[in-house]
């Protein structure tokens, strides 16, 4: 117990030994102990936002977002817990599935992290939850915990350096990425001020490759061999033992509202910001109230068929696969 509480202040996360235990990815039952160890990881994740926050807005400012922080992690984890065995093994119609949208239709980022909503394999190595990724149908409120994506730190950081020509430095994202450097704490894959220099000298150069040649994808430039990032570049990643591209991983809400949970967050802003009218995301994960709607469009013959509410949908990207042609 006391190594796992010592990992937490030092890491804000749990390590997991080579069999998943806490180490026990999971494992974690529910028990009221259990409980109090997520809670102490919700803290202290908290925590470590609370001295980034408060170095670079103050007591208010700190303040104001350590609650939030702290809701947002307490939430996630104890959300994690109800839901550890929701998806199950998903039916082939559920598995992964590439699908092309229009960037300006991706309009949230989910708040449950990587520990709390795995989304590919390797994730689960960060969770004391999960031992595999989300997968399937999920239902509960998962899709409601998200915020806008325009509000994220990362895209008003582009914002600013690629539409209103700001240097690097000023952005929300170097000025916090600096501090945590500065601190001890990596981030945005830099551990020195030098290496996060080259992380947006990446960055520059991938939004005038995109300016000059849209969007490409992963697969491509994987068989080009012409990635040129230094601090992150084209791979292929494995969700439930199969290789996919590693795309954008998007869950379909409720309603059919289409939420980020992980990867492609700097292609994501480019593309809007670009006006770029299509990408290719991985959707990893339906709400099972939506699950119910794509059930009843692969059912139907024509769009009369199916309930007026309904009917709205009919344009969505995640109904292409299986919807008759009178239907889309």
């Amino acid at each position: 117990m006391n190594a796992v509480l010592a990992e937490f202040f030092l890491t804000g996360s749990i390590a997991l030994d080579e069999h998943g235990r806490t180490g026990g990815a999971g494992n974690l039952g529910g028990s009221d102990a259990e409980y109090q160890i997520l809670f102490l990881a919700a803290l202290t994740a908290s925590w470590r936002k609370l001295l980034v926050f408060y170095q670079l807005a103050g007591v208010s400012g700190a303040l104001g977002r350590i609650f939030g922080c702290l809701y947002e992690n307490a939430f996630g984890y104890w959300w994690a817990i109800r839901r550890r065995d929701a998806a199950g093994d998903p039916p082939a119609s559920d598995l992964p599935t590439v699908v092309e949208i229009d960037p300006a239709d991706l309009r949230y980022q989910s708040r449950l992290g990587k520990a709390q909503f795995p989304t590919k394999d390797g994730d689960t190595k960060r969770s004391p939850i999960h031992d595999e990724p989300i997968v399937g149908v999920v239902g509960g409120r998962w899709d409601r915990f998200r915020t806008e994506w325009a509000e994220t730190r990362i895209h008003r950081s582009l914002e600013a350096r690629f539409q209103e020509g700001e240097p690097w430095e000023v952005t929300a994202k170097y000025r916090y990425a600096a501090y945590k450097i500065e601190n001890g704490l990596g981030d945005w894959r830099s551990s020195t001020i030098e290496e996060l220099e080259r992380r947006c000298a990446d960055i520059d150069a991938l939004y005038e490759s995109m300016a000059e040649e849209g969007y490409v994808p992963q697969d491509e430039l994987l068989e080009r061999e012409d990635d040129d990032m230094e601090t992150g570049g084209a791979a292929m990643k494995p969700i439930l033992g199969t290789e996919f591209p590693h795309e954008m991983r998007v869950g379909i809400g409720r309603n059919g509202e289409i939420i980020r949970f992980s990867a492609g967050k700097h292609r994501l802003s480019i593309t809007k910001l670009l006006g770029l009218e299509s990408v290719p995301v991985i959707v990893v994960v339906r709400h099972e109230r939506w699950a119910t709607i794509r059930e009843r469009f692969a059912a139907a013959d024509s769009l009369e068929e199916l309930p007026e509410e309904h009917r709205e949908f009919a344009a969505h990207p995640d109904l292409r696969a299986v919807a008759c042609e009178r239907c889309s």
